[in-house]
């Protein structure tokens, strides 16, 4: 029987290195169409998949560290590795030590991407937060 995988053991690595108090991951990978309909389809319509592409988004707590390296990567505009997957040695206590988590070997889908928009939110009374989304430059592999 198949193991259902809790979110918090998928993680999103930029150059090998987790994003920081990372809350919650996105990755959306969508196929455009183009249309194939001709007089054989009738009144159907027909498609076939033409380009495909990928995105992910990650909401994270703000730093300083964090949000600084990813406003640097965009504005000059850096193809970034991404990695979206299993953690090594992941452990449900957390990181003793809040340094970063590295990405596990098997298991990832990996691509290089842009980072195509970055947002920091500070409402009052809250803890302060960013979003971040990165467009796949070419191919996603998977790692099985």
């Amino acid at each position: 029987m198949a193991t259902i995988i809790k979110g918090d053991e998928l993680m999103l690595f930029k150059n090998d290195q987790s994003l920081a108090f990372a809350t919650a991951h996105t990755l959306t990978i969508s196929g455009s169409t183009i249309d194939i309909s001709s007089k054989d389809h009738g009144y159907w319509g027909a498609s076939e998949i033409g380009n495909i592409t990928w995105e992910i988004t990650s909401e994270n707590l703000y730093t300083d560290a964090d949000y600084d390296a990813l406003f640097s990567a965009m504005i000059n505009k850096e193809k970034v590795t991404v990695k979206f997957g299993h953690a090594s040695a992941y452990d449900v206590n957390g990181l003793g030590e809040l340094s970063y988590w590295s990405p596990a070997s098997t298991g990832l889908y990996t691509g290089e991407a842009f980072i195509t928009s970055l947002t920091a939110n500070a409402n009052t009374g809250e803890n302060a937060t960013f979003s971040v989304t990165l467009s796949g430059a070419g191919a996603l592999k998977h790692t099985a």
